[in-house]
């Protein structure tokens, strides 16, 4: 069960190059690597500029400062904290940021259409008491979770996830806030994990859990169907 503690914290970061040269003030921390999905989280000092290479169906998730993306032949464009992005037709995608910027890429299929904020108040939904959720992939989604998705999950404090299962892997990310996370393995094991900002964690298939937060928390969520679930 993969898991990066406190990722966002400044340490265990590695240090882009470019021709074999270190990038000043470009950093990168790779948290999942996958025949499904790849995450990765990107530091960007002031001033600092990085090129990256990408498909259309990747997309960058601006999760703190100002990021300014540009393909080498278009005008720049600024994105702020919430900016959900793709990547430029031509795969090449120019990032500067004037502020310094924190930022989460992610490559896969079906991630979802672009937004320019998607920790706006627009498109939430309650799921059950205290629980909101946000979909970045729109699709009919119900409580067997056995699909793929990709969204955001916001849990009030005091509030909790009955106990489920996955059909599916399941990865997150915790954005802010805190969490207890109960688990129960396949040989009936229970442990109960805490989880905290910055914490991203991979659960295989199977596992149920079930989660709660004293203080409140927002989480990025994906699940991604096993072979021998989808079709």
């Amino acid at each position: 069960m993969p898991d990066h503690t406190s990722a966002f914290a400044p340490v265990r970061w590695i240090q882009a190059t470019r021709d074999g040269r270190p990038l000043p003030g470009v950093w990168t921390k790779q948290l999942l690597t996958s025949d499904g999905d790849s995450l990765a989280l990107l530091r960007l000092g002031r001033d600092a500029t990085h090129e990256l290479s990408g498909t259309p169906d990747d997309r960058i998730l601006v999760l703190d400062g100002a990021l300014t993306l540009a393909a080498p032949e278009d005008a720049p464009q600024e994105h702020r904290t919430g900016a959900y992005r793709t990547f430029p037709a031509t795969g090449k995608a120019i990032l500067t940021s004037s502020t310094g910027a924190l930022a989460l890429l992610l490559t896969g299929t079906r991630l979802g259409d672009p937004a320019d904020d998607v920790f706006s108040p627009e498109d939430w939904r309650q799921t059950g008491p205290g629980q909101w959720l946000r979909l970045l992939l729109p699709i009919a989604f119900d409580e067997n979770y056995d699909e793929r998705v990709v969204g955001l999950s916001y849990f009030e404090p005091g509030s909790a996830t009955p106990r489920h299962p996955h059909p599916t892997a399941h990865r997150f990310l915790f954005l802010d806030g805190e969490a207890d996370d109960e688990l129960v393995f396949p040989d009936g094991t229970r442990r109960t994990a805490h989880r905290a900002k910055g914490d991203f964690v991979d659960y295989p298939y199977p596992i149920e859990h079930q989660t709660f937060s004293r203080t409140g928390c927002t989480v990025l969520f994906l699940h991604e169907p096993l072979p021998a679930t989808t079709g």
